[in-house]
């Protein structure tokens, strides 16, 4: 169903790319090859190594076929041009029929796909939806069902890890990848698949590093991921945005708060509530900013970006990314890049915290 793929409103790249030779190095060492979304994130340290780990995160709790999947269905929910092509493209050379990709986008019932299977593909689907919120029904239908609250909480990280991706990917506009598009039906792609899909493989990656100490951002979430390498990986990205030089930390902390007023996220509120207090703000000045989006903790171009925060919960395509490019030539290319990784993360974050409760 490549026509799913042209169907999607995608524009010309909205930020540039900016060469940091030292880290292309990195990265080609690590996946052996730097594609244009290492070169366009490069100048946030902290997204640029989020966005080169948090796509190859390998499940441990559940099967590595509904990983796979849960790739190919977030991208599509969130229309990104970029992943979807990316994950079809994948699918096909891991050996998965192009019939079963097209039963997987139409949401048929597939005769091959046990009843736990098909759970999780309306749980992925859901919750890269969440239109108006992640519904926790689905989390507690896959607990029924027999999969454990550890491998349902990994499921909602993967989840909302391929949401920020798919974010991150279609705010910057990132282009298709034709060459990994045409490779699954053309003749060395089908002579050379088994190898290809291993190598791809071998791209996978986990943190293998245990979370030292108390989290100090979102812990509620974080401690929802103790026992994975979820919560070491989500800590870090955490720790990294809201640390970062890129934007103020009061400016960061109201994105976060406007997106979890958004989705009614008690738990969120409640904790961008006391990072506000601790950052400065009055409770009188806290609320105001909310209502209005605008503080006189903030610049005019800072105020900007809160403003279109709350455009990054729900959006279309081809306006946002005209809206990034505008906004990119008022505050800059370095602070809409560090804004659109902030946005991204708290979309997911309170997302999962919706649904982890």
């Amino acid at each position: 169903m490549a026509e799913l793929l042209n169907d999607i409103e995608w524009s010309e790249p909205t930020l540039p790319i900016v060469h940091d030779l030292e880290w292309e190095a990195e990265v080609k060492a690590d996946i052996g090859r730097v594609m244009d979304i290492h070169m366009r994130t490069s100048n946030s340290e902290w997204l640029r190594k989020t966005i080169l780990k948090w796509p190859r995160y390998e499940a441990k709790e559940f099967p590595r076929k509904l990983a796979d999947i849960c790739t190919l269905v977030a991208a599509q929910e969130n229309a990104c041009r970029y992943c979807y092509g990316v994950a079809r493209s994948w699918m096909r050379l891991w050996g998965y029929s192009q019939k079963m990709i097209n039963n997987i986008e139409r949401s048929v019932q597939m005769a091959e796909m046990d009843e736990k299977e098909r759970a999780f593909i309306r749980f992925c689907r859901n919750l890269s939806r969440s239109n108006p919120k992640p519904p926790k029904k689905d989390r507690d239908e896959l607990i029924r069902l027999g999969y454990s609250e550890l491998a349902v909480a990994e499921m909602a990280f993967l989840i909302v890890n391929q949401c920020f991706v798919n974010r991150v990917s279609t705010f910057l506009a990132v282009p298709p990848m034709d060459d990994l598009e045409r490779l699954p039906n053309s003749f060395l792609g089908k002579l050379l698949r088994p190898i290809i899909g291993w190598k791809l493989r071998k791209m996978s990656w986990t943190e293998t590093r245990p979370l030292e100490g108390d989290p100090e951002s979102f812990p509620g979430v974080v401690q929802k991921l103790l026992g994975l390498p979820a919560a070491r990986v989500m800590n870090d990205a955490l720790e990294g945005a809201l640390n970062s030089n890129g934007l103020s930390r009061k400016l960061k902390i109201l994105m976060f708060a406007v997106v979890a007023n958004s989705l009614d996220c008690e738990f969120c509120k409640e904790e961008t509530h006391s990072m506000a207090l601790e950052c400065g703000f009055s409770e009188t000045e806290f609320n105001a900013a909310l209502n209005t989006l605008s503080s006189p903790h903030l610049t005019e171009q800072e105020e900007k970006l809160l403003s279109w925060t709350r455009e990054t919960i729900h959006f279309q395509n081809g306006p946002m990314q005209s809206r990034v490019r505008e906004l990119a030539l008022e505050v800059g290319d370095s602070m809409m890049l560090e804004a659109i990784g902030v946005a991204s993360l708290a979309n997911s974050t309170v997302r999962l915290a919706v649904l982890l409760g």
